[in-house]
């Protein structure tokens, strides 16, 4: 049996109604990890790119268990992670996108290699 246009109606407005929803806990998670990394929202997203991204990516992730991203600016020092748990829960968590540099032992070892390699 076909809709009705009010029965139409009803169903884009709840599914919008949840698309809202779920823009307001990703950016209260957002929001939350970055405080709990003791970051500033300026310093790690000073337009507002990366929230709008995340927040895009959330509704990807949210329907895919196991969804697993990092979003980072080009130019900053810390990115956000999207994971979707098996439950489908969505986790928005903050993490360091510096990468460290190798022990000198590490390097030394793998130069020692190379060289008797011949």
């Amino acid at each position: 049996m076909s809709q009705s246009i009010w029965e139409r109606r009803q169903a884009v407005a709840s599914r919008l109604e949840e698309h809202g929803k779920v823009d307001r806990v990703v950016k209260d998670e957002f929001a939350t990890a970055l405080a709990a990394a003791s970051l500033q929202p300026a310093d790690v997203d000073p337009h507002g790119h990366l929230a709008r991204a995340v927040t895009a990516v959330a509704h990807l992730a949210a329907g895919d268990p196991g969804y697993d991203v990092v979003l980072g600016l080009p130019s900053g020092a810390h990115g956000v992670r999207v994971h979707t748990g098996p439950d489908g829960r969505v986790v928005v968590a903050v993490v360091s996108l510096s990468v460290a540099e190798p022990a000198p032992a590490a390097v030394a070892s793998e130069l020692a290699a190379l060289l008797w390699q011949r």
